[in-house]
C-alpha cells in the first residue's frame, strides 16, 4: 500500500457525545478488565507494519518497538497489502496479492509462501477465529468490489460476494469478536471513503459512516483488538472507531506511518461509547 506522505493530524476537543468531527475526543471506551487468571497476565501487543517493517504497540502504556523488517531469512524485505493474526503467527499479502505470506511476529521473519489462485488484486486481510462463523478460522480479504475468502492449507481464493452499490474495497478489513466484519471502502454511497459493517455470508456492505475524507481517507489499517475496532492513520494515530458512528477518538500518536494492522487474541474489552479512562496528547496541524 502507498503511504500519504505530508499528512496532518488534529483533534478538536469534546465534551462527551461529541459533533461531527473528523475525530471526536468526547467519544471514546472505557476499559473493562477481565479477572479471570488468563486475562491478568501480561499486556498483550498488537502488531502493526508501515511499509516492510512489523512494529509491536502496546495500548496500554502507549508505546512502539520495532520487530524488525518483513523478510525471508538473507532476504530482501517485503511490503505488505494485509497483515492478520492467524493463530500463533501473522499472515501477510505481497503487493498486489500474489502470495500470502506467514510472519513470525517475534523476529518479523517470513517463514512460509503460498501463491494464491485465482490472481488478482487482494488486499487487507482479517481472520474470523474458530467459532464465530463456523468451526474452523476463516480468512477475509478484499477484492475490488468484493469480499473473498482465503484458503491458507491450498492458497486457494473464493468470492463470497460483491460489496454491492457500486462500492469498492479501499484499503482494509477487520473482524471484532462476537460483532462481526468491518472494512474501508469507496465510491457509491460511500461519497469518497467510508466505514462499512460487511455480511460475512454475503459480502454485502452497509454504510455507517460516509465521507471519510481529510484524516478519515488515510486510514490503511483497521483491526479488531480487544474486541473493538481501531483504525490506524498513515500518518501515526492509531484511533478507536466507535462501531455505531464511526466518529474516531486518538488513542496515541507514535509518528509512525502505518500500512497495516493486526490483533493478537484479547485480554480486555471495551465498550464503544463509554467515557474514557484515558486520554493522550497529539501533534497539531
Amino acid at each position: 500500500m502507498l503511504v500519504v506522505a505530508g499528512c496532518s493530524f488534529e483533534v478538536t476537543p469534546g465534551a462527551a457525545g461529541g459533533g461531527a468531527d473528523d475525530v471526536d475526543a468526547g467519544v471514546d471506551a472505557a476499559i473493562a478488565i477481565d479477572g479471570s487468571p488468563d486475562a491478568q497476565a501480561a499486556p498483550l501487543p498488537l502488531f502493526a507494519a508501515s511499509n516492510q517493517m512489523l512494529h509491536e504497540l502496546d495500548l496500554d502504556a502507549h508505546t512502539t518497538r520495532l520487530v524488525g523488517p518483513i523478510a525471508p531469512p538473507g532476504g530482501s524485505p517485503i511490503d505488505v497489502d494485509g497483515l492478520a493474526l492467524n493463530g500463533t503467527m501473522l499472515i501477510g499479502l505481497t503487493p498486489g496479492g500474489g502470495e500470502l505470506i506467514t510472519i513470525d511476529p517475534a523476529t518479523a521473519s517470513v517463514t512460509q509462501r503460498k501463491t494464491l489462485s485465482p490472481a488478482g488484486p487482494l488486499g487487507g486481510l482479517t481472520v474470523a477465529p474458530a467459532g464465530e462463523i463456523g468451526a474452523d478460522a476463516i480468512v477475509f480479504a478484499g477484492s475490488g468490489d468484493k469480499l473473498v475468502r482465503i484458503n491458507t492449507a491450498t492458497g486457494a481464493v473464493s468470492t463470497v460476494g460483491l460489496f454491492g452499490q457500486g462500492m469498492q474495497f479501499y484499503t482494509d478489513l477487520a473482524w471484532v469478536k462476537g460483532v462481526g466484519l468491518f472494512a474501508t471502502l469507496e465510491q457509491g454511497p460511500c461519497f469518497d471513503v467510508c466505514f462499512a459493517r460487511i455480511n460475512p455470508s454475503t459480502g454485502v456492505a452497509t454504510v455507517f459512516r460516509s465521507n471519510l475524507t481529510g484524516t478519515g481517507a488515510n486510514l490503511f489499517g483497521l483491526s479488531g483488538y480487544r474486541d473493538s475496532l481501531w483504525a490506524f492513520n498513515s500518518a501515526g494515530p492509531v484511533l478507536a472507531v466507535n462501531q455505531a458512528t464511526g466518529l474516531m477518538t486518538l488513542e496515541f500518536d507514535p509518528l509512525i506511518p502505518w500500512t497495516e494492522a493486526a490483533i493478537t487474541r484479547p485480554r480486555t474489552t471495551r465498550s464503544p461509547g463509554s467515557p474514557s479512562s484515558r486520554r493522550c496528547a497529539c501533534r497539531g496541524s
